[in-house]
């Protein structure tokens, strides 16, 4: 397997900087050593993950307006999960149109339910 250098998109920025100011101590771009893979975001000694998918991790909408996975972005969750991992997907429509500090709360309320008490919320 041949390293890269991930490529940050602003929103993913975005998220890390607001994960930031919750001070739980999330690593960028942690490469889990089981899978290959690597997290936008990890507490590794918690084994939670947070993904940022932007539109490439989706299908185009269907006739309902409802966006899919795609394979891939399946398959990485698949393999996290079965790593041990707990990983929430931030999909980037669900943060269209939100305020710094609604984005902060959905970031909080997401986060909070796979936290144990080593990742406890300031």
């Amino acid at each position: 397997m041949m390293a890269t250098v991930a490529q940050l998109s602003g929103l993913q920025r975005s998220i890390a900087a607001a994960l930031a100011t919750l001070q739980l101590g999330f690593e960028e771009e942690y490469l889990e050593p089981r899978t290959g893979y690597s997290l936008d975001l990890a507490l590794p000694s918690s084994r939670v993950g947070v993904e940022v998918d932007g539109p490439s991790h989706f299908l185009l909408p269907d006739d309902r307006g409802v966006r899919k996975p795609k394979g891939q972005t399946l398959l990485k969750r698949r393999l996290l999960a079965a790593a041990g991992w707990r990983v929430i997907s931030v999909p980037f429509y669900e943060l269209d149109g939100l305020t710094a500090v609604e984005r902060l709360t959905y970031l909080e309320r997401a986060v909070a339910p796979l936290c144990s008490t080593d990742c406890s919320i300031a």
